[in-house]
């Protein structure tokens, strides 16, 4: 995807850790071109047009089946070629459109979409990424043609999260090759795939000593030793393959290396960070198919003489939906225009994505469902397959909760760093009492505290009709930045270990994200002169609820942090587990 790669900007996500913020990054909010316009309109009408007439999901769902020819016609239209420059035979496109025309898939058919991204958003990244020229001519045609499909290969049954605690061991031959064994697990396209990023162990000697790290290598489907487990049983995406794919002394050349040598960490967590943005872009498509669907039927259903959709709290539903919408919609393609300038850290942003928009997709989902009421439970109405897609969306490439563990630890990291000049951070609350001795550091830590105490950092560039919503976005943004350094003093190192606080962190960093990402886009949108008024006044009012909504979240998290339940929720867990599970029946009582 292209990008300028002469530049490096910080992550704006990240910045909001130390209460500061780059109006370069939020304004203006990125727009198509004219040429990006046209391209998307011809790449999502010829989709269109193939899905009318071959994606027939029920179909696809009761056989757990993708017909080859529907593959084939994907690969046809370029859609598995997406991200592949165009001296590769792909169409090269830049992130915002991939993201755009990856939704597009996606509003069709959730397995369709979990097969196009496995292959090419994860499955085959890392070529891209780290390939070399001769590895790029050999396998992108191929790959973008959808003549080779491609799976990736991390995950295994006792490592998930924890990719370091992976066991497939690669090797070394010495006669340059290496012998992978091992297993992969829950592997999307493990039996089609004809090429697999396989991430293994390998041992480096550093000081005279042997330590293990992670590589990646091509596997390809005719080597000697691969072999793959029953097409598992899935609750939804089922006409997705996923499988278990086993090595058994698999012999790969050191030409199917993918990077160098002990830096597949690093490599996997790179492919998995951009993957998360086309299903970021996914969601946004998914709940747009699901309010489109609960709309037509809150408009056509009548009770008591009147469609329901005259009926207050369905309203609220519908109100909400649209505005949850709106939201991922804009977080999404703040973060495409970012990553398109030259954003390269965008791990927290595109974790931010995925995150808030599942969460939101399966809120949209359950609430399509709540209105449609019987029709939705019955199969022959898509809202329960569509329900039953949407719950590995909170799951994959990473759990919501492992990656909001990421989004706080990550985020603190910075200053921590700033506030070890007050001494080592678990010591910072001793360092308070020695003000003698801090004085210098102090007086600079105390001016830059009062200063976030009152919210220095404004949104400027925002339209007038949103001052009030900048204003308050400037005051959370500034409370953010005390609470993360509240949380440092009082757990100091051990933060790391107290994921409470770390899951009420992500969230406000969540809820600023998208304050300030709503704001932007309303902000272009009433600048404008190609939206109509009606439209200009219902991305207003939705901006403002969004704003009240977020800002809400963030001002209880925030009040969490100092008062709270933890040590309560944690030991009536304990006591959970000490009772394999409830431990009560009323008649024991």
């Amino acid at each position: 995807m292209a990008s300028n790669e002469n530049s490096h900007i910080q992550s704006l996500v990240g910045s909001f850790f130390f209460g500061e913020l780059d109006e370069n990054l939020v304004f203006p909010f990125p727009q198509f071109s004219d040429s990006q316009v046209e391209t998307a309109k011809e790449m999502t009408s010829a989709f269109d047009q193939f899905a009318k007439d071959n994606i027939h999901s029920e179909k696809f769902d009761q056989e757990s089946k993708l017909p080859p020819e529907v593959i084939k016609g994907l690969g046809e239209l370029g859609l598995l070629g997406l991200a592949v420059p165009e001296e590769f035979g792909g169409l090269g496109l830049d992130y915002t459109l991939y993201c755009r025309v990856f939704a597009q898939v996606a509003s069709y058919d959730a397995s369709i979409a979990t097969m196009v991204g496995a292959h090419q958003s994860i499955g085959y990244r890392a070529l891209i990424n780290e390939g070399s020229l001769e590895q790029k001519k050999k396998w992108l045609p191929l790959l973008s043609s959808g003549e080779v499909i491609a799976a990736f290969c991390l995950t295994e049954p006792g490592s998930g999260s924890d990719a370091y605690s992976i066991k497939t061991k690669a090797t070394d031959n010495k006669d340059g090759t290496f012998t992978i064994s091992g297993q992969k697990l829950w592997i999307t396209n493990g039996g089609m795939a004809g090429f697999y990023s396989v991430f293994c162990k390998t041992d480096h000697d550093i000081d005279g000593k042997n330590v293990e790290k992670i590589s990646c290598f091509i596997v390809e489907k005719n080597m000697p030793g691969i072999s793959f487990g029953e097409k598992e049983n899935k609750m939804g995406i089922r006409a997705s393959e996923t499988r278990a794919v086993y090595f058994d002394k698999v012999i790969v050349p050191k030409e199917n290396i993918l990077g160098e040598l002990g830096k597949g960490f690093k490599i996997a967590m790179n492919v998995l960070n951009s993957g998360r943005l086309s299903l970021g872009a996914g969601c946004v498509s998914g709940m747009k198919t699901v309010m489109k669907l609960a709309t037509d039927h809150a408009t056509n259903r009548k009770q008591f003489d009147r469609p329901i959709a005259d009926f207050g709290l369905v309203q609220q539903k519908l109100a909400k939906m649209a505005e949850m919408t709106y939201a991922v919609e804009s977080i999404v393609y703040l973060s495409t225009g970012n990553m398109a300038k030259g954003m390269n850290d965008y791990y927290m942003e595109t974790a931010v994505c995925k995150v808030f928009g599942s969460e939101c997709l399966w809120q949209t989902v359950d609430m399509a469902m709540q209105i449609a009421g019987g029709n939705g439970y019955m199969k022959e109405y898509p809202y329960e397959r569509i329900m039953r897609d949407s719950r590995i969306q909170l799951i994959f490439e990473g759990t919501n909760e492992i990656l909001r563990c990421l989004l706080a630890l990550s985020g603190v990291r910075g200053p921590s760093e700033s506030m070890k000049e007050l001494g080592k951070i678990s010591d910072v609350g001793t360092a308070l009492h020695d003000p003698i001795k801090s004085l210098g550091v102090f007086t600079k830590f105390a001016r830059k505290r009062l200063s976030n105490m009152i919210g220095s950092q404004h949104l400027s560039k925002a339209h007038p009709e949103l001052k009030d919503q900048a204003d308050k976005f400037s005051s959370c943004l500034g409370r953010f930045a005390i609470e993360v350094e509240n949380s440092l003093i009082k757990y100091g190192k051990k933060i790391v270990d107290n994921e409470l606080p770390q899951g009420r962190l992500a969230d406000m960093v969540i809820d600023l994200y998208v304050m300030c990402a709503v704001i932007s886009r309303t902000t272009a949108i009433l600048n404008s002169s190609k939206p109509s008024q009606e439209q200009k006044d219902y991305v207003l009012r939705m901006t403002k609820q969004i704003c009240k909504d977020a800002r809400r979240r963030f001002t209880r998290n925030a009040k969490s942090m100092g008062k709270n339940s933890d040590k309560t929720v944690i030991k009536i867990s304990e006591a959970v587990v000490k009772f394999g599970g409830y431990g009560l029946d009323i008649i024991d009582f």
